[in-house]
């Protein structure tokens, strides 16, 4: 399989561009205080960063039976991200004793 050079340069553009955001996520964990925060970081980044990578490997392969698979691969994490992240906030809010003294809780 042979690309050429348009090709290689768009796909290096999407990849580098995933690697960077995925970074910037990664430090976004590490550098905020509150777990929500972490977490909204954590999973922005990473929806975001691996649709880049992702889209970089879709150029590169262009249509085939492995493009499949990596479209396969995004529609999967785009559905099982936003759930989980939903799950995780929601046991924080439930678990947390302390959670009106770090951020702002609506009345129910």
């Amino acid at each position: 399989m042979s690309i050429n050079v348009v090709q290689f340069v768009i796909a290096a553009i999407f990849i580098v561009a995933g690697i960077i955001i995925t970074a910037i996520q990664t430090f976004a964990v590490f550098r905020f205080d509150y777990v929500l925060n972490r977490m909204h970081g954590a999973a922005m980044g990473d929806s975001l960063g691996i649709l880049l990578i992702i889209a970089g490997l879709l150029v590169i392969y262009g249509i085939s039976f492995a493009s499949l698979k990596l479209i396969a691969i995004i529609v999967v994490f785009w559905f099982a991200s936003p759930v989980c992240s939903h799950l995780l906030s929601k046991l924080e809010v439930n678990t947390n004793e302390h959670l009106e003294e770090e951020c702002e809780v609506p009345e129910e």
